[in-house]
């Protein structure tokens, strides 16, 4: 039996590694940290000092996520070794896909600010000429307005008719008019989030152009009414992408949204 004179308390390991104690009887229910001695009569754990550096390689798991139960796969108990370098390994490559996750979401939060500013700049002008990306969408056919009775079972269909193609769901949907001569096409869209699989397979998917927009404000939906509010534009002949979306404002009514019409301007 190994002298307990030799040996850590479970209290002496805590503060030698900045773990609580509930924390490191956690990891022995795990079966990843067990005591080196268990004294019979007082059931107290003790541990030895090279037992510092498997707490040491569990926080580095907690650090990156790494599941816990995971650890054991790193742990080579019968030759009392760990293997840091797989574990090291494994955490460059989670680390890396945590980066990627984080800059997404940056970069989403970013877009939102300049969403708002755009918009600031609409409601206190009430119109306003900006430079819009691509968009990638998924539409349907639709012909009434976002405040029509059958508008939020539209867009549950929209979304539902998305995700049974095995894709996802972007944060900008709206309406979209194609106006080409004398041809109307009218959609609901919704934009599309990054994807592996081919696109080009689905003629659901269309894309709003990029370029300058004229926008508008408008307190009431209805895209239709575009040749009214752009008559300099309808007047040319060009094919044109009218799109309406809900003004994305930073303090944002969502009990009475206001609108923005935008219409592509001629190349």
């Amino acid at each position: 039996m190994t002298e307990k004179n030799r040996l850590f308390s479970i209290g002496k390991l805590s503060k030698l590694t900045g773990v609580h104690i509930q924390s490191l009887r956690y990891y022995e229910t795990l079966g990843i940290l067990k005591p080196a001695y268990v004294d019979p009569e007082s059931q107290y754990r003790y541990y030895t000092f090279q037992q510092t550096r498997i707490v040491e390689a569990i926080q580095y798991c907690a650090e990156l996520d790494i599941p816990l139960k995971q650890f054991r796969e790193f742990l080579l108990e019968e030759d009392g070794q760990i293997d840091y370098a797989r574990l090291a390994e494994y955490g460059v490559r989670l680390t890396r896909e945590k980066m990627e996750r984080i800059q997404k979401r940056l970069t989403f939060l970013e877009t939102i600010q300049q969403e708002m500013l755009h918009a600031e700049r609409c409601l206190q002008k009430g119109r306003a000429t900006a430079n819009f990306p691509e968009r990638l969408c998924w539409t349907i056919p639709y012909e009434g307005t976002q405040t029509a009775p059958d508008f939020h079972g539209a867009v549950y269909r929209l979304i539902a008719d998305l995700e049974k193609h095995g894709l996802r769901a972007g944060y900008n949907n709206g309406q979209m008019l194609l106006w080409r001569g004398g041809e109307i096409r009218s959609f609901l869209f919704i934009d599309i989030q990054e994807t592996e699989l081919p696109l080009e397979s689905f003629p659901q998917i269309l894309r709003i152009p990029a370029g300058m927009y004229a926008c508008a404000v408008s307190r009431e939906s209805g895209i239709r009414s575009a040749p009214q509010i752009f008559p300099e534009l309808f007047e040319q002949d060009y094919g044109k992408t009218v799109v309406e979306v809900e003004l994305f404002s930073g303090k944002f009514n969502y009990s009475t949204p206001v609108f923005e019409i935008r219409c592509s301007l001629p190349e």
